[in-house]
């Protein structure tokens, strides 16, 4: 898995944002396909086709997802990835930091390399 595409989004970059949404709807669906392997499903959102101008219908989608993956998988509910300003430098670091956190949380419990 690409976490770099994760983790080196430049603030205020569409490019680079689209880049990073491209491989987060990716890795959602290696998430959904590796657990749907087990018999368990959950709600799965076409997190692929974000906008990135308007991105409030991605984040609720997003969030949603990433509680029932916490919830399938056991592992501590995920803060509210909604509650985050990303017209804020800092607020959007911090949210991309939080957000690669959770990512190898759920990598690692479902042994993706």
């Amino acid at each position: 898995m690409n976490l770099d595409a994760l983790s080196m989004v430049k603030f205020g970059d569409e490019d680079s944002l689209k880049g990073f949404m491209f491989e987060n709807g990716i890795q959602h669906q290696t998430f959904a396909e590796t657990i749907g392997r087990t018999g368990t499903t959950y709600s799965v959102f076409p997190l692929l086709d974000a906008n990135v101008n308007d991105l409030e219908d991605w984040l609720l989608s997003h969030q949603v997802e990433h509680q029932a993956i916490a919830q399938t998988l056991n592992l501590s509910n995920p803060v509210n990835l909604m509650d985050s300003n990303w017209n804020d430098e800092n607020s959007f670091y911090d949210w991309l930091s939080t957000h690669l956190d959770i990512h190898q949380q759920i990598i690692s419990a479902l042994g993706i390399k």
